[in-house]
């Protein structure tokens, strides 16, 4: 997957319903890089609807490529604008205008503005990604004071700056203005982004349901509570709680960071941190873990959150999900992402996980408190069919339908786990397939002709499958644990029966096991 730049924190986003005292100012018919300057009067009303898709779809190469348009008076869209009484939209042209602005300020995604914009909470990825677009536009074009200070023969260039440093003086972007109420606007952006670069459609649902609880969680959680606050409407005590909320749910989600190949076995639970794909990951985990129905509703059918409590009941009871896959709460099976929920050469699975989050939250939602003890009975067989079979369950997701594939995951867990507690073994994969009504035969396929050099997807089967050879267990149930999201330290001997601290009397287990099992 491409990198791509985090520009989202150049043009603030704004409601389109929201007034203000209006202001003055005549509709220009261009706009030149001093408008979007600091203290320029332009820059400080300009926003993007705050429906508008993040700011993050160019790749570095796409923003280079962009401000040497810019500089060499190469042909440049008309961007397309609409005022409030308050603000100016960008309904065209987010990418375009940002790109300007973060040259302006030096600042890819990590630099003043965004750390303001995401209150610090900045990722690897995002400043490596960040430095990568510095280098390349420092090394091509040259920073935008540089060529600033050569307007005024302040600095010596070569003839190519020198012509670019003449143009920031006289070059300008044409406008377009969009005439009519918020309504023809937002009803003129769903027009304009059907064409060129459409819309995808996990945006294109959450910008049409952007006021539902399930789209304004989602929207929290990726960002880690930080960003745009699309839940700014509600009151200060909603809005902390939500953000607490999600913060929480964030460092269970997509902590630690996920790197390729893979060098490690402390991996997410919800895969890559990239914004559509995050985004449609928690829409689907959402709609199970914080319905919290045997039939819910999607995000289209339900109804809008006008003060912040159904946002706030969503993010609690996927919370409560969440801590029982993994975290350091008594009822924490402490689940192994890299076990569960990643296959053979490393790559993340959503279907497996959201498979599992299917299940349980149906034995929340049920109270079926039996279900996880039979759970740890049979785990240590569930994960030496699951690390045995990565190769064949992909092959297996591969040959589904999409709407199949979440469903059968669901359900192949809920056979894995009942099979083994009643036989005390794991089962063959034949009889996993038809207990999920598959028919035919699993052919153990590979490259007839082997690249010289190790992919990356090479070396991080080669890690997973050395790595969990060692893995930690759990003493009690012996299944695979991740200390560093979901531990407990065990007395051999409880204390209430005279057991002491000793090391010799610990033993390191998973905090379901020390609170349910053992007892």
């Amino acid at each position: 997957m491409p990198q791509r730049v985090f520009l989202d924190a150049m043009i603030p986003r704004e409601d389109f319903s929201v007034t203000e005292q209006e202001f003055e100012l005549d509709l220009k018919r261009e706009l030149s890089i001093n408008d979007v300057a600091p203290g320029s009067a332009i820059s400080k009303v300009l926003r993007k609807p705050d429906f508008q898709r993040e700011t993050n779809h160019w790749t570095p190469e796409q923003v280079l490529s962009f401000i040497a348009s810019f500089l060499d008076n190469e042909v440049i869209p008309s961007l397309i604008l609409w005022k409030s009484p308050s603000f100016i939209f960008v309904i065209d042209g987010g990418h375009r205008l940002s790109a300007l602005r973060a040259w302006v300020e030096d600042d890819y995604g990590d630099g003043h503005l965004s750390m303001a914009f995401y209150k610090g909470e900045i990722s690897d990825e995002q400043r490596k990604i960040a430095k990568r677009t510095r280098n390349l536009v420092e090394q091509k074009i040259g920073r935008y004071t540089k060529l600033q200070q050569a307007v005024s023969s302040q600095v010596t260039l070569d003839a190519v700056q020198a012509k670019r440093a003449g143009r920031l003086v006289t070059r300008i972007l044409a406008l377009q203005w969009i005439q009519g109420n918020a309504e023809v606007a937002e009803t003129s952006f769903y027009k304009i982004n059907s064409q060129g670069t459409p819309l995808d459609a996990t945006e294109e649902m959450l910008i049409r349901n952007r006021r539902k609880p399930i789209a304004i969680a989602a929207r929290a959680i990726l960002r880690s509570g930080t960003g745009h606050k699309y839940w700014s409407a509600f009151d200060e005590a909603r809005v902390d709680e939500i953000e607490m909320l999600s913060r929480q749910a964030y460092e269970l989600l997509f902590e630690p960071e996920s790197s390729t190949p893979l060098r490690t076995l402390d991996v997410s639970f919800g895969g890559p941190v990239s914004p559509v794909d995050a985004l449609s990951l928690l829409i689907e985990f959402l709609t199970i873990a914080g319905e919290r129905s045997a039939q819910p509703l999607t995000l289209a059918r339900s109804n809008e959150d006008k003060i912040g409590d159904a946002t706030i009941s969503v993010l609690k009871k996927a919370l409560e999900v969440l801590n029982k896959i993994t975290g350091n709460s008594p009822g924490s099976l402490g689940l192994h992402p890299a076990i569960y929920f990643y296959n053979e050469r490393g790559k993340y699975s959503r279907f497996l996980f959201l498979g599992m989050v299917t299940l349980l939250t149906e034995k929340i939602r049920n109270n079926d408190s039996h279900f996880f003890k039979k759970f740890s009975k049979s785990r240590t067989h569930v994960e030496r069919f699951l690390v045995e079979n990565k190769a064949t369950i992909t092959l297996l997701l591969q040959n589904m339908s999409k709407g199949q594939r979440v469903p059968q995951m669901h359900s192949l867990f809920g056979f894995l786990i009942s099979s083994t507690s009643d036989t005390g073994h794991a089962p063959s994969v034949e009889a996993a397939m038809n207990a999920l009504g598959l028919q035919g035969r699993i052919l153990d396929l590979t490259t007839s002709r082997a690249s010289l050099h190790f992919s990356d997807e090479t070396k991080s089967q080669l890690f997973i499958e050395t790595a969990t050879k060692s893995a930690l267990k759990c003493s009690i149930c012996d299944g695979y644990l991740q200390p560093t999201k979901s531990i407990s330290y065990d007395h051999k001997v409880r204390v209430r029966d005279g057991g002491n601290g000793h090391a010799s009397n610990g033993q390191l287990v998973h905090p379901y096991c020390n609170t349910s099992v053992k007892s």
